[in-house]
């Protein structure tokens, strides 16, 4: 996975204080605990590549609308295979 590199401009210097603050008291780098920030405001995995699909697996991904339609055709099948 590419890295890609952000500029993050006219940040408050309250916001950056406090930002300074966590990354101390964590012993994590500045970079590290915004990023962690994002992630955490994102819910982003940022570990998951785009072809990791174990995300998928057992989900219940259908909504009501799509099931109600699956069950509409196959029961319209049924019908039509009794004739």
């Amino acid at each position: 996975m590419t890295n890609i590199q952000y500029t993050i401009r006219t940040v408050t210097k309250s916001l950056d204080n406090f930002l300074r603050r966590q990354a101390k008291q964590q012993g994590k780098s500045l970079n590290r605990v915004v990023l962690d920030y994002i992630e955490q405001a994102t819910k982003l995995d940022l570990q998951q590549t785009d072809e990791d699909f174990e995300w998928i697996i057992g989900a219940d991904t259908m909504d009501n609308a799509s099931l109600q339609a699956i069950a509409q055709l196959k029961a319209t099948d049924k019908l039509k295979s009794r004739l």
